[in-house]
């Protein structure tokens, strides 16, 4: 599915025993993999030691990697692969957009539950800050459904993989990998029902010291909304574009989401 090659850089989320992380290290031409737990480092040198290029391991959280420090240098594709466990897997996949936002495709395992939520469309249920952060920055493909009698120990839940390959717009992909952004839409969506101007204020993005009214008013007639619109019913890009138009200040924040 990731067709390496061997001028590619793979940072693997999650390498667990190394089993997977050898076989991405015999055909790309460099893989890092992050790793938050120590008990493994035996395993991996005794895996890893006969190899010609052996994989570099991290031995960190994975949401507290300095990724820089390895990817400025690399003049390849990157790719990012990970088996993500089921609560971090909004945190990962948003680090990934943020600390990451150079990589030319994505690869997760996720609990098939989490599908609906990176696939859902505005208006529904599951539309959130996934959703809309992912499916701007590039598009989602269902590659495969996994059975739990896949993997040992054999877990509860079926899993899914699919990768994320990015969009053609630069601008999107920017904003979609910003944090400030991030933490705007997790504002905003814990009042999804509420129209608009409500949810922007609740949230408190907009307050009248920072935002002139005719600011939203140009933005609504701009893309055609009614005055009564829901945040929930917005796509990606309208967000974004909201996001840049109407939160000045929301830019100025550099929180993680919360």
């Amino acid at each position: 599915l990731l067709d390496l090659q061997t001028c590619d850089l793979v940072v693997e989320l999650g390498a667990g025993p190394g089993t997977l992380t050898k076989r991405l290290a015999e055909v790309a031409g460099k893989v890092v993999a992050i790793e938050i737990d120590p008990k493994f480092k035996p395993l991996h040198q005794e895996l890893f030691a006969p190899m010609k290029t052996p994989p570099s391991i991290v031995y960190e959280d994975a949401l507290d990697v300095d990724y820089e420090s390895f990817t400025n240098s690399n003049n390849g594709r990157l790719i990012v692969f990970g088996n993500l466990p089921y609560y971090l897997t909004t945190e990962l996949i948003l680090m990934t957009l943020n600390r990451l936002p150079d990589l030319s495709q994505a690869l997760f395992m996720v609990e098939q539950g989490v599908t609906e939520r990176l696939l859902a469309q505005p208006g529904t249920k599951k539309y959130g800050t996934l959703a809309i952060a992912t499916n701007l920055f590039g598009t989602w493909k269902l590659e495969r459904t996994v059975s739990r009698t896949a993997f040992f120990p054999k877990p509860n839940v079926t899993s899914a993989l699919l990768s994320l390959n990015p969009g053609s717009n630069a601008s999107e992909r920017a904003v979609a990998s910003d944090r400030a952004f991030h933490r705007f839409l997790v504002g905003l969506m814990q009042y999804r029902r509420k129209t608009l101007p409500n949810a922007l204020t609740l949230s408190g993005a907009w307050t009248d010291s920072s935002l002139p009214k005719v600011t939203y008013d140009i933005f609504i007639e701009e893309h055609n909304l009614s005055s009564d619109v829901r945040a929930e019913q917005l796509s990606p890009v309208q967000l974004a574009a909201l996001y840049l138009a109407v939160c000045p200040v929301c830019q100025n924040k550099t929180n993680s989401v919360e």
